[in-house]
């Protein structure tokens, strides 16, 4: 073991105590949790409106405090933009996390200081289980390849603002700017390709062992190493072993991942988000994020049959099952209470609590009545992938009601692109019915048919989402699933300027 590894498994260590707390005796955690964040805003605008000082349980809580999306808040986060201190938490926030938000309005969360302690403890967390499992922290070494946005931030009414990623790594320990690469400079670097091949041009001599990305981003730099360099990533860096991967699913583009990094990559998820880090994954190759039940946030959970009541039942941690879908709810150390994340999560276990993300509540997929959610998609074209032996760059799915009988129209992008779309069409249909009931249901009865299936170039899929046609940012998602007439619409414009080849 190298002086570095064993200072590394020392430091990690001091983590293992709360690590086992908060898998074997979560809902206790839970309670401190809850009781820790309700006194420590008591007395702040927000506690005393929702007279916090009287509130001596969780169904007291649940009756004085309603709940509320980033829009209900907007007036009291004016108010904290204005410099009023103690209006949602204690003082003032130090950053205001900016973020496009799913329908393309931009939300500003407060970041607190509390708020950013807890964020660096799901990653430890994280390191902590990960060392243990393999018995070394051999797999951090002396380099991370960090992929993410600019490190500049903005100034909002004298408040720092920028995406979150920005601001943690801003605020991260020094000690580990040692071992993270690119630097600054390079980050800030503000056209998208431009960074990517200097990153490119000025890694060569790194011991890169691990990588932190997401799914897309990364998906889009490993291609463009490899036409940039004539070497697969994997060749490059024989000693890369771990990816962490966080803010969607990515089970559609693991195909891609291991194609460039090596089949034995540890492709290692956790559930983060503007408004925090919640979950990690646990055990190397297996679904399943254990939640972070004793780092500033408390959770409440909304089964899915229940969400569009008026005053749909709240659930705490200690009632949920297995194989159910939740809409997740917070209340954090950053002032945010009641907080409706629209996101919907499915417990594989509750001995410990691990989850899987389903998806957003506004992306289930139900032009035809099916309810398809966009894990369920996901799902079925990466198992098509794997029978037909194709790389998957992305896909896109809309609805067709011009044709007889309904079908999807499956956008999609391959590194090695088949030929034969009929034989991949009829076994995605297959998975699909295999994932989804009620798509089983349709296929049945003649209402739905096989997919057609339509392979665009890879810019396709850039250029959806990006502020401006060919470029790519770290933090871009891709909405898998589009039944929104106005996306559908712009879709279609898009699909216009790019060859198609179909059967």
């Amino acid at each position: 073991m190298s002086f570095l590894s064993f200072l590394q498994k020392q430091y990690l260590k001091k983590y293992s105590g709360l690590v086992n707390a908060n898998r074997f005796n979560a809902i206790e955690c839970q309670q401190k949790t809850f009781s820790s964040l309700i006194n420590t805003a008591k007395n702040t605008s927000f506690g005393k409106e929702h007279a916090f000082n009287k509130l001596n349980n969780y169904n007291d809580f649940k009756d004085a405090v309603p709940l509320r999306s980033y829009n209900d808040f907007k007036i009291y986060i004016d108010r904290i933009l204005n410099k009023e201190a103690n209006v949602l938490w204690t003082g003032l926030p130090s950053f205001f996390a900016k973020s496009s938000g799913t329908a393309g309005n931009p939300k500003l969360i407060p970041v607190t200081n509390e708020f950013l302690r807890s964020t660096q403890f799901a990653a430890l967390y994280m390191l902590n289980n990960l060392s243990r499992q393999l018995n070394s922290t051999s797999f951090m070494g002396s380099c991370v390849l960090t992929l993410g946005d600019q490190q500049e931030l903005e100034k909002i009414n004298g408040f720092l603002c920028g995406a979150i990623s920005s601001i943690k790594m801003h605020n991260r320990p020094a000690f580990t700017k040692h071992f993270s690469f690119p630097n600054n400079t390079i980050k800030n670097i503000k056209g998208a390709e431009e960074k990517i091949t200097f990153i490119i041009q000025n890694m060569q001599e790194k011991n890169i062992k691990t990588i932190v990305a997401l799914p897309v981003y990364l998906s889009h730099f490993l291609q463009e190493f490899e036409l940039q360099t004539k070497q697969k990533f994997k060749d490059a860096f024989a000693n890369c072993s771990v990816a962490f991967l966080s803010g969607m699913n990515c089970e559609p583009y693991e195909n891609l991942l291991r194609n460039h990094l090596g089949n034995d990559i540890l492709l290692m998820e956790n559930y983060s988000a503007t408004e925090g880090n919640f979950a990690y994954q646990v055990q190397p190759n297996s679904k399943g994020m254990e939640l972070i039940c004793n780092q500033g946030v408390f959770y409440e959970f909304i089964e899915l049959e229940n969400i569009y009541q008026q005053n749909p039942e709240r659930l705490s941690l200690k009632d949920v099952k297995s194989s159910k879908h939740y809409s997740i709810i917070i209340s954090a150390n950053n002032g945010l209470w009641a907080y409706v994340m629209n996101d919907l999560v499915e417990f594989t276990s509750t001995q410990p609590y691990r989850l899987i993300v389903k998806g957003r509540l506004n992306d289930i997929f139900s032009p035809f009545g099916e309810h398809m959610l966009p894990i369920q998609a996901e799902q079925a074209i990466a198992e098509t992938c794997k029978q037909l032996h194709q790389i998957l760059v992305d896909f896109t799915i809309i609805p067709d009601f011009n044709h007889s009988p309904f079908r999807y129209k499956f956008y999609t992008a391959f590194e090695n692109p088949t030929h034969n779309y009929s034989e991949f069409s009829v076994i995605l249909h297959q998975q699909l019915s295999l994932h989804n009931s009620y798509y089983d249901d349709l296929a049945k009865t003649g209402a739905i048919t096989y997919p057609e299936i339509l392979n665009v170039s890879n810019d396709f899929f850039i250029s959806l989402n990006a502020d401006k046609p060919g470029t790519i940012h770290a933090q871009q998602k891709i909405t898998h699933l589009v039944s929104d007439k106005e996306k559908v619409e712009k879709l279609r414009n898009i699909f216009k300027q790019y060859d198609v080849d179909c059967n």
